[in-house]
């Protein structure tokens, strides 16, 4: 081990003859491993929450959605049958229509949402994971599933005859044909209540695809979406846009643009707020080092007298300073890996009125990102150190 190297080690863990230079060592050990142990804990739950919102949109997003370019619905044919069947890329695939309704119970109206599946739906979309009153409606019948906004605002009644509720369409002439505004009625009754994602899914109707198509005058054929699920998306959509000129495709991710930008944006000024907090913590080791050299001067000293270099005097406490970096980090990092460890698992924290754990998630990005600041900082720190070494033999 080189003399610089030997020294580094010493002066950080030996006793100086002033014990405040040894305290505020300790202390910038300290602060540093704070400072770390945030930003890797505050990056994780960023992630978790990213995770937890994507997973929850994925209760109404496929892995790929395919819409008709013009108009509301268009021809399912063979062609498009043949192509999804035949594709590797697709897991499952299935249709719905859409349309917006008039919802009529017990002397209250309501606008909604009124969505037609198929058999395959529950098998793409996680729909299950957000009922929370009854369940799925069986396709065959009138049955049909109402989000909890509706069902509070209409005040329906569950699996009961006294509970069947109307569904008016408009007609597509409206508002000129306001004479005769209603195309079609249908009854339905309501057969479970499932959680809304805020005001996305404020009030909608989910039902079978062929009640939907009775209710717009529709033929068998005539759809408003073909809902995926993929096991590679991307090669999907390129695949796709290919065979089908008429027809638009999207990913999960670009159906929920908006929230990814948001949580995107978010992390960003996060991330640069603690990599400045973190620069501000490596002054508490340039100030301890800086401290460490003017109570070493008399060493500094004895130590040119025996042939060591200004430079050499300057990479020793340059590397005093990156060590004390390097543990700081290194215990912050550890701590925090644990904590997200331990909240994964055991679920410590929970969420302020709900019982659900607070969502984390370690990801490598988050780890490599932590890392690189930490060696930024450190190298730094250790150069501002290694300038005072040059000012003080000057």
């Amino acid at each position: 081990m080189s003399a610089e190297n030997f020294l580094s080690y010493r002066y950080l863990f030996s006793k100086t003859n002033y014990n405040i230079v040894s305290i505020i060592s300790k202390f910038s050990i300290l602060v540093l491993s704070i400072a770390y142990f945030s930003f890797l804990t505050i990056l994780s739950v960023f992630s978790g929450l990213e995770e937890y919102s994507l997973g929850f949109s994925k209760s109404f997003d496929p892995d790929v959605k395919i819409e008709a370019n013009n108009g509301l619905y268009f021809s399912y044919s063979s062609k498009i049958d043949s192509v999804l069947s035949n594709n590797n890329s697709v897991s499952s695939f299935g249709k719905t229509v859409k349309g917006n309704v008039v919802v009529k119970y017990d002397n209250r109206v309501e606008y909604a949402q009124i969505l037609g599946v198929d058999e395959m739906f529950q098998k793409i979309i996680g729909i299950d994971t957000i009922i929370t009153v009854g369940r799925f409606p069986l396709l065959e019948t009138n049955e049909a599933l109402t989000s909890y906004e509706l069902a509070t605002s209409l005040d329906l009644i569950l699996y009961n005859a006294a509970g069947i509720f109307d569904v008016l369409s408009l007609s597509p002439n409206y508002p000129e044909a306001s004479f005769n505004p209603i195309k079609n009625t249908i009854p339905l009754i309501s057969s479970g209540v499932f959680k809304s994602r805020g005001d996305l899914n404020k009030n909608i109707i989910i039902t079978s695809a062929k009640t939907v198509q009775d209710l717009y005058g529709l033929d068998s054929n005539e759809f408003s979406e073909i809902l995926i699920k993929s096991n590679d998306a991307q090669y999907l959509l390129s695949s796709l846009k290919n065979d089908f000129s008429s027809l638009k495709a999207r990913s999960h991710r670009e159906l929920n643009e908006t929230l990814f930008k948001i949580m995107n944006s978010e992390k960003i000024i996060v991330s640069l707020i603690m990599i400045l907090i973190v620069f501000i913590s490596t002054f508490n080791v340039v100030a301890s080092t800086v401290m460490l050299i003017v109570e070493k001067e008399k060493d500094i000293k004895a130590l040119k007298t025996l042939g060591m270099s200004k430079h050499n005097l300057k990479r020793l406490f340059f590397k005093h300073n990156l060590l004390i970096n390097i543990i700081g980090g290194t215990v912050g990092v550890s701590l925090s890996i644990l904590l997200v460890y331990l909240q994964g698992y055991y679920s410590i924290f929970k969420i302020p009125g709900l019982d659900t754990a607070y969502p984390v998630a370690l990801q490598l990005n988050n780890v490599l990102l932590v890392f690189v600041t930490l060696v930024f900082a450190g190298l730094f720190s250790g150069f501002l150190s290694s300038l005072v070494v040059k000012k003080l033999n000057s």
